[in-house]
C-alpha cells in the first residue's frame, strides 16, 4: 500500500480526506435537525447548527485531520482502514435516519419496515463504497490536476 500512496502534496490529500468526512458529518447533522431525529449510532454528537456547533465542527476536522497525519506516518495502509471505518460508520448512520424517515413515506408505508430499512442501507453502503472509491483515487494521484 505505501507504493500506492504517493506521498507528494500529502497535506493537500490528508486535508481533502479530512473535508470529505466532515462534508458527511455536515449533512448527517443537518437530516438530523430537518427531521427531527436522534441519532442512533452517534449519540454523543449532539451539535447544533450555531457559533459553538460551527467551532466544534472546527474543532472536530483539526482533531481528525491530526489522527490522519499521525496515522499516516504510522502506516498509509491503517489510514485507509480507518477511513473506511470513519465514512462506514457515516453513512450507516445516514442510511437509518433516510431509512426511518424518507424511505418510508417514498414507498408510502406499503413496504414492511424492515424492506425499507434494507433498501436504505444496501444504498447507503453503495454511497460509502463509490466515496472510498474517489479517496482512494485522491492518494494515488500526483499532482492536484
Amino acid at each position: 500500500m505505501d507504493e500506492l500512496f504517493n506521498p507528494n502534496l500529502l497535506y493537500s490529500k490528508l486535508f481533502i480526506i479530512t473535508f470529505i468526512e466532515l462534508l458527511i458529518l455536515i449533512a448527517i447533522l443537518s437530516l438530523k435537525k430537518a427531521y427531527k431525529e436522534k441519532l442512533k449510532i452517534l449519540t454523543p454528537l449532539n451539535i447544533s447548527f450555531n457559533l459553538f456547533g460551527l467551532s466544534l465542527l472546527i474543532l472536530f476536522g483539526l482533531v481528525l485531520l491530526t489522527l490522519n497525519f499521525f496515522i499516516y506516518q504510522y502506516s498509509s495502509f491503517t489510514l485507509m482502514i480507518l477511513t473506511a471505518v470513519i465514512i462506514s460508520i457515516l453513512y450507516i448512520e445516514m442510511g437509518i435516519i433516510l431509512s426511518r424517515n424518507f424511505f418510508s413515506k417514498f414507498f408510502d408505508d406499503q413496504l414492511p419496515k424492515e424492506i425499507i430499512y434494507f433498501i436504505g442501507f444496501i444504498l447507503m453502503i453503495n454511497a460509502g463504497y463509490f466515496t472510498i472509491m474517489f479517496i482512494l483515487k485522491i492518494i494515488k494521484a500526483n499532482s492536484l490536476i
